[in-house]
């Protein structure tokens, strides 16, 4: 069963441009990690576009084949690297973590259209 592992980051910076600037540099660390990882499905990563008081600065959907490919994730070389860019630039994390039954190929609406 797959897992879907959702985080997101609030930044430390003082201004709204040097937190653009920390969730771009968050961003690219975040996409060093796509086919570096077995199990890893897929991966989405961006920063935040909407301003809103209670928005997150930057967040990541990563899709892993199962829990044991999540969990080896854990320790990889890879995410260990992406922690040590991470941590000093934010102010608070959050992470979900779901199953998935089976890979969404698209989106049906009642009555079967697409």
């Amino acid at each position: 069963m797959e897992i879907v592992h959702v985080v997101s980051w609030r930044l430390n910076g003082t201004s709204a441009t040097e937190r653009r600037r920390q969730a771009d540099t968050i961003v690219a660390a975040v996409e060093v990690t796509r086919g570096l990882v077995p199990g890893l499905a897929s991966l989405d990563v961006g920063r935040n576009v909407i301003d809103a008081s209670d928005a997150w600065d930057v967040g990541a959907v990563m899709v892993f084949q199962s829990r044991a490919a999540l969990d080896a994730y854990q320790t990889h070389p890879a995410h260990l690297a992406l922690k040590a860019v991470v941590a000093p630039l934010r102010s608070a994390r959050s992470q979900l973590d779901f199953e998935r039954a089976s890979p969404v190929i698209g989106t049906q609406a009642p009555g079967g259209e697409t």
